[in-house]
This record gives structure tokens, C-alpha cells and sequence, in this order.
């Protein structure tokens, strides 16, 4: 039997071969597949699946690897990479950098930021993966992921930076005691000290469209996934029913890659406010596909449900208590018009395990922290579902999204 020693060695030859060939003869497959784009090629749901499996395995063999002090470390000091980020957002160096690299003392006379400090908070980030710097020049530049937090990239991913690494950040402060015994109160109205929800909250604070800007952004960015690995084309011109669709993001993408499909959006009335003129005006950004939005709805969907045959409802599930999900369910189940299309689609995390996931897990907290709302596994979706009139008729993963389609039946059509 090889020693640790030996089989580290051997290891390390298969670890460079495989480097090797990801950045040589398939580092042009690895970036297609991979980066971030308006629209993506064909699902190859076995190469995805294999991704997914590769990156928890290497984490694995890292936790296998790594001294637990510095495991434990690397998680606690893990507040820096968050500010870090921020750090460079806020001073625009993924801006300064799109026309070209810049040696270090150039890009902190730019920035108007100290040389020294500069380069401190940049090491972390391109160590991580973010930014890539030239060790023998002094230089920076942009890479595949730095160049997505550019304030004129379509994804707008540095709105969710500004969000998360300021106010969401902020409210993580209060986790520790809005997980004790009996506390009520999410994170974030601990930290706040305020009863209000944190939407109600962020209203009043007017932080109400820094909000729905970054959300409306994340719709954005992931919509390629959304759109491309659900079938939407089978619904043809049905009318589609965004459930709690903020500021109209989601359904719109729907409608411009679904030409036959129609709209509809149910909202609470300052959200509905805030969404007309993106459809009403002649400039507004959204007027190309007015002629085919049915309805805007103000309402509440804890109460009444506009009747319609298919339904979506992003990221809004998680942020509400197993009763009152179930609640919502029943209250679409009883509204929904039965045609042979009869669905609704709920965009929302899957838990699983491994590191491929992670960033799902975080999303869980956060749910935790702001909205005292959470993620949930397979079998939590499934069981939910059942109490409220429907099937799972299936759960389709969604590429680049923090996400998966899950597609929920009235109980007696499902074999449609």
C-alpha cells in the first residue's frame, strides 16, 4: 500500500494533466459551456450532471486534505472576501479595467485609492478567482469573472455586490440571536431594531429600488437558464401569470423568447405603481411587449388569486413558513383554470448536498436572516405541494441559475 506521501505525489501528476487539458485542448468547450451569455447551447444534461459531480468531489478531497484550523479559519475570516468585493464595486475597478489591464500603481492612481491598500484587498480577490494579475509586471486585469461586475454588463450582477455586502450584510448581525429559542424576530429586524418586515423596511428607509433593481438584475442574469432548459414552447399562447413578479423582469424575458405566450403579473400595489410605465410608456423598457401583458394585478396573493390556466412564482415561496406556503398553493390550486396547459412553475433552490450547491445554502440563510423564510430539499417541495392540491410533476435543473423549474400539477391532470 502507497504511503500518503507517494499517493500525494501521483496525485498531484493526474492534477496537472487534468489542468493541462482544461486549459489547453478543451479549455474552448470549457469556456462555452461555462460563461455567462444572452443565450445559451443545447442542455447537455450528462455534461452538467458530471460538472456538478466533479466539483463536489474536489471539494471533497479538499476537506480530506486541509488542516480543520484552517477549515475553521477560512470560514470565520470569510467576511473579508464579502467587503473585499464590495470594496472594489464600490471604487469602480472592474470599470477602470475594461479597456485594458493596468499595472497596479496606475489602477490605484485611477481609483484614487492607496497603492498599498489597494493591492491588499486585490490578492485576496484574484486568488479567489476574481480579477487576474501578472506577477512579473505588476499587473491587472479583468477576467471572466470580474468582467460580470462591470456597472454597464447585462447581468448587473455588481447591484446584488452593493446589496449583499451592505444591507444584507448588515443584518447577518443578528443571526445569532434570532436563532435562540423563542425569538420571533428575523436577523434583519433584530439588527434594524424594527418590527416591520424587511421589505416594509427598505420601503420606508428608500431603499425600496436598490432592492427590486438588484432582484430584477438576478432575474436578468439567470433568465438564460430559465428560459432555455424549461419547455416554455409547449404552453404556446397561453396566458402566464407571474406571481409576485416584482418589478416585471421575469415575465417579460418570458415573453420576448415565447412569442405566441401572453402575460400577466400579480403584485401589492406599490410594486404594480412602479411597474406601468415600464410597459405604458412609448420609451419604457419594457413597451415592446405591452401589446401582449393582459394584466397588471394589485393584490395579495395570501388572499386572492386571479383565475388563470398557468402560473409562475419566483424566488417568493422561499421567503414564507411552510403554512403560509402551503396557503399560497391552495389558493392558486382553487384558482387555476384546468385546461390540458394547466400548471404552475415555481422557480425556487433545491437543496442538495456538496460544494456544486453551495451557493444555495447561502441563499437559505439569507432567506433566514431577512425575511425569517427558507430554501427547502426535494422532499419538503414535495410534501408541501401535496397538502395544497397538487403534484411534482418533475424538477428541472436551471443552468447558471441559483435555481430549478419545479413544476407543479393540479393533482388530477398530471399525466397531461
Amino acid at each position: 500500500m502507497a504511503t500518503l506521501e507517494e499517493f500525494l505525489a501521483q496525485f498531484n501528476r493526474v492534477l496537472e494533466d487534468a489542468t493541462t487539458n482544461l486549459q489547453g485542448p478543451l479549455n474552448d468547450e470549457r469556456i462555452k459551456t461555462l460563461q455567462t451569455t444572452e443565450s445559451l447551447p443545447a442542455n447537455n444534461k450528462k455534461l452538467w450532471e458530471l460538472l456538478s459531480r466533479t466539483v463536489n468531489m474536489a471539494d471533497q478531497i479538499v476537506q480530506l486534505l486541509q488542516p480543520p484550523a484552517i477549515r475553521l479559519a477560512e470560514t470565520y475570516l470569510a467576511y473579508l472576501d464579502t467587503k473585499a468585493l464590495f470594496s472594489v464595486v464600490s471604487h469602480n475597478i472592474p470599470d477602470l479595467l475594461s479597456s485594458g489591464p493596468l499595472k497596479a500603481s496606475v489602477l490605484a492612481q485611477q481609483s484614487n485609492l492607496q497603492p498599498l491598500r489597494l493591492k491588499q484587498v486585490m490578492r485576496v480577490l484574484h486568488n479567489n478567482g476574481i480579477f487576474d494579475y501578472e506577477h512579473t509586471t505588476d499587473t491587472y486585469s479583468n477576467n471572466a469573472a470580474s468582467v460580470l461586475l462591470q456597472k454597464d454588463h447585462w447581468t448587473q450582477w455588481h447591484r446584488w455586490v452593493s446589496l449583499y455586502g451592505d444591507e444584507f450584510y448588515d443584518a447577518a448581525k443578528g443571526i445569532p440571536e434570532a436563532i435562540k429559542e423563542g425569538e420571533t424576530r428575523s436577523a434583519a429586524q433584530i439588527t434594524y431594531a424594527t418590527d416591520k418586515s424587511i421589505f416594509t423596511y427598505f420601503a420606508e428607509k428608500g431603499l425600496q429600488e436598490k432592492f427590486h433593481k438588484a432582484l430584477g438584475a438576478g432575474a436578468v442574469a439567470q433568465a438564460p437558464g430559465m428560459l432555455a432548459d424549461y419547455n416554455w414552447k409547449e404552453l404556446g399562447d397561453a396566458v402566464v401569470c407571474d406571481i409576485g413578479g416584482g418589478g416585471g423582469d421575469f415575465i417579460t424575458a418570458l415573453l420576448r423568447d415565447n412569442p405566441p405566450m401572453r402575460g400577466a403579473l400579480l403584485e401589492i400595489q406599490p410594486i404594480v405603481e412602479m411597474v406601468k410605465p415600464k410597459y405604458s410608456s412609448p420609451d419604457g423598457v419594457f413597451a415592446d411587449v405591452a401589446d401582449r401583458m393582459t394584466e397588471l394585478h394589485a393584490g395579495d396573493f395570501l388572499t386572492k388569486i386571479p383565475s388563470y390556466e398557468v402560473y409562475t412564482m419566483k424566488w417568493c415561496l422561499h421567503n414564507w413558513t411552510d403554512s403560509d406556503v402551503v396557503k399560497i398553493l391552495s389558493n392558486v390550486r382553487r384558482s387555476i383554470k384546468i385546461t390540458h396547459r394547466s400548471r404552475m412553475v415555481v422557480i425556487e433552490s433545491v437543496l442538495v448536498e456538496g460544494r456544486s450547491s453551495r451557493v444555495w445554502r447561502f441563499g437559505d440563510l439569507t432567506m433566514m436572516s431577512t425575511a425569517n423564510g427558507l430554501e427547502r430539499t426535494e422532499s419538503e417541495w414535495i410534501k408541501l405541494a401535496r397538502q395544497a392540491g397538487w403534484v411534482v410533476k418533475g424538477i428541472t435543473p436551471l443552468r447558471h441559475a441559483w435555481a430549478a423549474a419545479i413544476d407543479l400539477r393540479p393533482f388530477f391532470t398530471v399525466s397531461i
